[in-house]
């Protein structure tokens, strides 16, 4: 009885040992605000305050396949963007970002301006380029029906993540987001890990 009454015991520790052993959040990517800067189009026409703001995603080693999305939206001063409305049902977390396997992980630019120009984002800098105006960012991401859903992990654990993600890149404890550009335009930017946290597993059931 003595042993059946240890093993039992030991049994339960392990039980509680595998629980705790659970990934409670994985980091899929960056988000970025580049800077903002002067852009010259095709025609020559020249646009002063153009903000740059770069998705990469990167889950070499943290996933077993590329996790899907129906939608990435960026929220700057009031304004959004989506890859939907841009002529993507869905992106991937993989090459091309889904769209192309032959291209480099997942790397996504968007841009944001003068409304006049026809950007549909808001630029995180004043036409100087210089006098930063935004105190946050958000990047969403949804999943492909909107409600939590589940993947594996590169190590075979099933993962189940929210249905709605928010990424903020913030400008702590500055007036502004600062991308610290430098006298040449090189900017390393102001950037947040893209981090996606455990939902309960009975939610993606």
């Amino acid at each position: 009885m003595k042993v059946l009454a240890s093993l039992s015991i030991l049994l339960a520790l392990l039980a509680v040992s595998q629980a705790t052993a659970e990934t409670r959040s994985i980091t899929i990517g960056k988000f970025t605000y580049l800077g903002t800067g002067t852009q010259t189009r095709s025609d020559g026409t020249v646009i002063q305050g153009v903000s740059s703001y770069e998705l990469v995603f990167d889950t070499g080693g943290v996933t077993a396949e590329p996790i899907p999305f129906s939608n990435a939206i960026l929220f700057v001063k009031g304004s959004r963007q989506g890859t939907q409305s841009s002529g993507f049902p869905t992106i991937t977390t993989g090459n091309g970002c889904g769209q192309n396997d032959s291209f480099p992980p997942c790397d996504l630019i968007f841009e944001g301006g003068p409304s006049s120009a026809g950007f549909q984002l808001a630029p995180c800098a004043l036409q100087d380029n210089v006098t930063q105006t935004c105190i946050s960012i958000a990047l969403q991401l949804v999943s492909l029906t909107g409600k939590n859903f589940s993947f594996l992990l590169a190590d075979g654990e099933q993962f189940c993540a929210f249905g709605i993600n928010n990424t903020f890149v913030l400008a702590n404890h500055e007036a502004a987001l600062d991308p610290q550009c430098n006298a040449q335009g090189f900017c390393k930017g102001a950037s947040a890990p893209i981090v996606l946290r455990r939902a309960p597993a009975r939610s993606c059931n």
